[in-house]
């Protein structure tokens, strides 16, 4: 099967990566495929930046397609900001707190 365009390549990885119900499998296999890109010297610059907005990818991961072969100082520099402006984690429920001990003002 011919590939119709290295944009057209890089704008399928970019679509996975942003759909809100992407798993952790997905967002890999994106950041796996846009590493091999970069690392041919390609310019898959959309598609990096969107699992950068991603919680599930460590950001210490993502900021290493930085320093390979087809990554510009502009593509770092953006990539830097998408990471630093991600959301934070969600926070899980509380579980309703439980009575403490009374404590002795021995043990005080």
């Amino acid at each position: 099967m011919a590939r119709d365009s290295a944009w057209n390549d890089n704008r399928l990885l970019r679509l996975p990566a942003e759909h809100p119900g992407a798993g952790d499998v997905v967002l890999r296999a994106v950041h796996a495929a846009v590493a091999a890109k970069l690392a041919e010297g390609e310019l898959p610059y959309a598609a990096v930046l969107a699992p950068a907005e991603r919680n599930e990818l460590d950001a210490a991961d993502m900021r290493r397609l930085g320093t390979l072969r087809g990554a510009s100082t502009r593509l770092r520099g953006l990539l830097d900001r998408r990471l630093r402006a991600r959301p934070s984690a969600p926070h899980l429920p509380r579980s309703p707190r439980q009575p403490s001990p009374a404590r002795s003002p021995a043990t005080g």
